[in-house]
């Protein structure tokens, strides 16, 4: 995993880096296919009712996390770089 400063990072932007013991298809189908997104959206116990990705440079997206009791945790983003099996970066903004 590559780890970076935070000092090194522009004011509010996180960088978040991981790698996996997979194919990077596999990978970028599960971040980018909202019906595998659904399955592993969210800490465990939470559902995900909606989740609308147009994966695009420009692009939208909307997730929602329904926790145990109920409640819901909406959020959106754009999506500003896509380049399939290899990066993807997006903003991402918790609702009220």
């Amino acid at each position: 995993m590559t780890t970076e400063s935070t000092s090194d990072r522009p004011h509010g932007e996180i960088l978040i880096s991981r790698t996996f013991d997979a194919p990077r298809a596999l990978v970028f189908a599960a971040w980018t296919d909202p019906v595998q997104l659904t399955q592993w959206w969210g800490p465990a116990g939470f559902t995900t009712p909606v989740c609308e990705v147009d994966v695009r440079p420009g692009g939208r997206m909307h997730i929602v996390m329904r926790d145990p009791s109920g409640a819901d945790y909406p959020m959106i983003g754009v999506f500003r770089e896509v380049v399939p099996s290899e990066r993807i970066v997006f903003t991402w903004q918790a609702l009220d």
